[in-house]
């Protein structure tokens, strides 16, 4: 069985490794860093590297369309983010492949895949069998990433077409550690009043060396930051996530859920997290974050 893997980062790609031993397939990338080639080809059975070439959809979907021509994989997969879905699309669209976004889980049967994915906004998982060759956008998070390492080929891919369009793309900043990178999340709920009030949860999650974030009503809605802990947005699984004024509803939950231990703050008994936290503290966070930062700061 033949994979073909799009992919701009480590972790990523770590995790493709651990879908290709999974399903018992040799894997193959296309990647668009020569910096990033010397870690691929670590990864990767073998790596085909474009490089210089500004982001835009229909560019990018047309290389990694020369490199399938090379290889003819039986399941291609992107990262199920706005970028990867946008490119399987036309990727799939082009072959008149069926595409699976939001993938969790796949298992193989012959020429048959199994693939697990969210529905109904993560509420629920839907159960797919597909023949191949198809594409597949995985959630970043879902595999544990692999550390077996190969001595795979590289080519570079210089037969590139002149560019048509020319757009900018720009990443995501994070302030301090990565959310998905970082063992201590804290996290904040629509239990805050106001964004000031945000520099509590940063200051506990500086001293516990952690990463901070808030839910998504307070990201989309309110405007508070620029990212948010949930299906739509990042899928954790550090060591302890520490939830405050957080209700815990399943569009949330879902992308928690593979914390080691959560630890729940919130003044309404009856929020449907406490029967997921490992530990819960049922009380006004007002009193109880700055308590606890002040026993903290005498550590």
């Amino acid at each position: 069985m033949k994979i073909l893997v799009y992919g701009e980062t480590v972790e990523w790609l770590k995790q493709a490794r651990s879908i290709s031993e999974i399903l018992d397939g040799e894997l193959y990338g296309v990647i668009s860093s020569r910096e990033l080639s010397n870690q691929a080809t670590r990864i990767f059975d073998k790596t085909y590297v474009f490089e210089g070439v500004k982001y835009e959809p229909n560019t990018y979907h047309k290389i990694i369309q020369e490199v399938s021509q090379k290889i003819k994989p039986d399941l291609t997969i992107f990262p199920s983010t706005i970028k990867g879905r946008t490119l399987a699309g036309l990727y799939a669209g082009h072959l008149s492949q069926p595409v699976i976004t939001d993938v969790i889980d796949v298992k193989r049967d012959d020429q048959t895949l199994e693939m697990s994915r969210l529905v109904y906004g993560g509420g629920c998982i839907a159960k797919i069998r597909l023949t191949l060759p198809v594409t597949a956008c995985i959630i970043q998070g879902a595999f544990k990433p692999s550390d077996k390492q190969v001595n795979g080929e590289v080519e570079y891919l210089t037969s590139i077409g002149k560019e048509l369009i020319w757009t900018e793309f720009k990443k995501r900043e994070y302030e301090g550690i990565p959310l998905d990178k970082a063992d201590i999340v804290v996290a904040a709920g629509r239990g805050f009043k106001k964004k000031e009030d945000l520099e509590i949860v940063k200051e506990l999650s500086t001293i516990l060396n952690g990463a901070w974030s808030v839910t998504r009503p307070l990201a989309a809605d309110y405007g508070w930051s620029d990212t948010w802990i949930g299906i739509s947005g990042v899928i954790i699984n550090p060591k302890i996530y520490i939830a405050v004024g957080i209700s815990g509803q399943p569009l949330h939950m879902i992308a928690v859920r593979n914390s080691k231990t959560i630890i729940a703050v919130n003044k309404d008994p009856n929020a449907p997290i406490f029967s997921e936290a490992d530990y819960g503290v049922i009380g006004d966070l007002y009193q109880i974050l700055p308590r606890l930062l002040e026993k903290l700061r005498k550590k």
